[in-house]
C-alpha cells in the first residue's frame, strides 16, 4: 500500500490547526472574501488534501459538477444503469449530494474521512449538508461517483456545497449543455481547475446531432485556451429519454468505458490522485500569502483605530494641561473668588514687607473657613468643567475619525453612544478635581512641617497657602488678553511671593511641579476610562497578527513537504 509522505500531512494538520486563527472580523472591503478563501482552504484541507496525502492509493472521488439542468444526475444514473440519484424538475434540482461507490470502497467513504462535515444518511434526503452514501457494485472498485449540487443553484447553500464538493474531488467530471457551455460560472470553475492542475474531464451533453462535432471542435478550442488542453472531452447527442429516464447505453459507452479503465489501473488512478493532490497544494503557497497579507492588513487597519481614538485623548488631555498651566483658569469665578480671599490690592502692597508684621491680619484673611471654601468650590467647578468638556470633544473627535472609514462608520453604527462619555464622568471628574484639592491641601502640609517654615505657615493656614500654591499651578500668563495679564498676573504673584515667603523659591516651584503633575495624571486617568471603551472595541475584534507569520510558516513548510513528496512520488521504482 502507497501512501503520502508523514511530512506533507504534517504540514497539512499544521495549516488545518493554524487556518481556525486566521480572523478578519473587521469590515474591510476585502475581508468578506478573505473569510471564504480561508474557509474554503479549511474545507479542502479536511474533505480532500489530509485524507489523501495520508492514502494516495484510497479509491478515487470523482464528483460530477455542472450548472443547473445540465443533466447531471441522469448522467450518473446512464452511466451506473441504475436510478440511484434523482433527477429534478424544480430549482434546485439536486439539493443534496449522492454518493455512489462500490461495495468494497464504501467503508472509506462511510468513515467520515473525505469530507468529514457531512452527515451521512443511507436513504434519499433534503439536506444540503447530509450525503447520501449509496453501494452500487455496478460501479468498478477503486473510484466512486458523486453527483453534486448545482453550480449556479439559486439556493446559497447548495453553490457553496458545489463547490465544497469539486475542490474535495480527485477528478472532476464536469457537465454542460449544448445551451450553456459559454456560460461565464463555469469558465471560472474551470480556470480554477486549471491553476490548480485539478484532472478535468468535461462531457458536453445534449449537443444537435447535426452539431456535434462542430460543437464539440469549438469547447475543445475553448478548453485549450483556458489552460485546460489536456482535458478529456466527451459529447452526449439530445435524445428522448427511455422509459427508464437514462440516455441510451450507446451515449454513454464511451465515459462508461474510461472510467472502467481508470478503476482497473492502480497506476492511473495514483496518477490523477498524484496531479489533483500536488496541484492543490501548490496552490496553496500564494493562497496562504494572500491569507497572511489579509491579517496583517486587518491587524493594521484595528492598531490604526486605537491610535486614532488614543491620540485624541491624549490631545484632550494636553489642552486640559495646557489651560491648567497658560493662566487660562485664572480667570471668571477663579480669580474673582482668590481675590475675595486675599484681598488682593491691599496685600500686594505689603507682601514686600515681613510676614510677621502681618500675621495676624493674615491669620484673619487665610483661615476663613467661609472664603477658602468659596475659592475651592470655584476651582473644582470650573476644573471639573473643563475636564467634562475635553473629555466630551475627545469622544466625538475619535468617533469622527472611525466614520472617516466604511469599515469604522460600521462599528460607530454598532456601538451606540459612543460619541458621548459614560454617565459617571462628570461625577468622576468633580471627584477628581476635588480629591486633587485635598492632596495639595495635604502637599502643602508636610513642606510646611519644617522648623524654619512652620511659623509662617501656621500664620497663614492650610487652606491660603493651598490655594496659593493652585494659584501659582495656573499662573503662567500666556492664553490671557491684556487686560487679564495685569489681573490674573498680579494675582499669581501675589501668591508665587507669598508661597516664597513661607517655603522659599526652589520649594515653591517643586511643589507647584508636583501639584502640576499629579493634576495631570489625574485627569490622564479619567480620561483613559473614555479611551478604554474605544480599546475595548478594538481588543474585542481579535485580530492576531502573529498569526500572518505561522501563515507564512506553514506556507515555507508545505513548499518545502510537497517539493520532497512529489518529487519522490513521481520518481521511477527502484531508483
Amino acid at each position: 500500500m502507497r501512501s503520502g509522505p508523514p511530512p506533507l500531512a504534517a504540514a497539512l494538520e499544521h495549516l488545518e490547526a493554524v487556518l481556525p486563527l486566521a480572523q478578519y472580523p473587521l469590515p474591510l472591503e476585502e475581508a468578506p472574501g478573505m473569510r471564504r478563501l480561508a474557509a474554503g482552504i479549511g474545507n479542502q484541507v479536511r474533505d480532500h488534501l489530509l485524507p489523501r496525502a495520508l492514502r494516495l492509493d484510497a479509491p478515487l472521488l470523482v464528483v460530477v459538477g455542472g450548472s443547473t439542468g445540465s443533466g447531471k444526475s441522469t448522467l450518473v444514473n446512464s452511466l451506473l444503469r441504475a436510478r440511484l440519484t434523482k433527477p429534478g424538475v424544480l430549482r434546485p434540482t439536486t439539493t443534496s449530494p449522492v454518493l455512489v461507490a462500490h461495495p468494497d470502497d464504501l467503508a472509506w467513504f462511510d468513515s467520515g474521512k473525505v469530507l468529514p462535515n457531512l452527515v451521512r444518511s443511507s436513504t434519499p434526503v433534503h439536506d444540503s449538508r447530509a450525503l447520501h452514501v449509496v453501494a452500487h457494485d455496478a460501479l468498478p472498485p477503486g473510484l466512486a461517483l458523486l453527483d453534486a449540487p448545482d453550480i449556479d443553484s439559486i439556493d446559497d447553500a447548495n453553490r457553496r456545497l458545489s463547490r465544497q464538493l469539486l475542490a474535495a474531488a480527485d477528478l472532476w467530471v464536469f457537465v454542460t449543455s449544448a445551451a450553456r457551455y459559454a456560460d461565464a460560472v463555469g469558465w471560472e470553475l474551470l480556470e480554477q481547475a486549471a491553476a490548480r492542475d485539478t484532472v478535468v474531464s468535461v462531457v458536453l451533453n445534449r449537443c444537435p446531432p447535426e452539431a456535434t462535432d462542430d460543437l464539440r471542435s469549438h469547447l475543445s478550442g475553448m478548453l485549450s485556451q483556458r489552460g485546460l488542453p489536456a482535458a478529456r472531452l466527451f459529447a452526449v447527442a439530445e435524445r428522448e429519454l427511455g422509459e427508464d429516464g437514462m440516455l441510451p447505453l450507446a451515449d454513454v459507452a464511451p465515459i462508461r468505458s474510461w472510467l472502467a479503465g481508470l478503476a482497473a489501473e492502480s497506476d492511473a488512478r495514483t496518477d490523477v490522485a498524484l496531479q489533483t493532490l500536488a496541484g492543490a497544494v501548490r496552490g496553496l503557497d500564494e493562497q496562504l500569502r494572500v491569507l497572511a497579507d489579509g491579517v496583517r492588513r486587518q491587524g493594521e487597519a484595528v492598531e490604526e483605530l486605537g491610535r486614532q481614538a488614543a491620540n485624541q485623548f491624549r490631545l484632550a488631555a494636553d489642552e486640559v494641561g495646557l489651560a491648567t498651566s497658560d493662566g487660562t483658569m485664572l480667570r471668571g469665578e477663579v480669580l474673582s473668588r482668590w481675590q475675595d480671599f486675599v484681598g488682593t490690592g491691599e496685600f500686594m502692597r505689603g507682601v514686600e514687607e515681613q510676614i510677621s508684621r502681618w500675621r495676624d491680619r493674615l491669620t484673619g484673611w487665610f483661615t476663613g473657613r467661609q472664603e477658602a471654601e468659596g475659592v475651592r468650590g470655584a476651582i473644582n467647578d470650573g476644573l471639573a468643567a473643563l475636564v467634562v468638556e475635553h473629555g466630551q470633544a475627545a469622544c466625538e473627535s475619535a468617533v469622527n475619525q472611525w466614520t472617516m472609514t466604511s469599515w469604522g462608520r460600521q462599528i460607530v453604527e454598532a456601538n451606540e453612544g459612543l460619541a458621548r462619555t459614560t454617565a459617571d464622568f462628570d461625577a468622576d471628574a468633580t471627584r477628581a478635581v476635588r480629591e486633587w484639592q485635598a492632596d495639595v491641601l495635604r502637599l502643602v502640609e508636610e513642606q510646611g512641617r519644617g522648623k524654619r517654615t512652620k511659623a509662617r505657615f501656621l500664620a497663614l493656614g492650610t487652606n491660603a497657602v493651598g490655594a496659593a500654591l493652585i494659584i501659582v499651578v495656573f499662573a503662567t500668563t500666556g492664553g490671557l488678553t491684556t487686560a487679564e495679564v495685569g489681573i490674573a498676573g498680579g494675582t499669581s504673584l501675589l501668591a508665587q511671593r507669598l508661597l516664597e515667603g513661607v517655603f522659599g523659591e526652589d520649594a515653591v516651584r517643586r511643589l507647584a511641579q508636583r501639584a502640576k503633575s499629579d493634576l495631570d495624571a489625574r485627569v490622564q486617568a479619567l480620561f483613559a476610562t473614555q479611551l478604554t471603551r474605544f480599546l475595548h472595541i478594538t481588543e474585542q475584534l481579535e485580530v492576531d497578527t502573529s498569526v500572518a507569520d505561522r501563515l507564512d510558516a506553514v506556507a515555507d513548510e508545505l513548499r518545502s513537504a510537497g517539493s520532497d513528496a512529489f518529487d519522490d512520488l513521481t520518481r521511477p521504482e527502484g531508483f
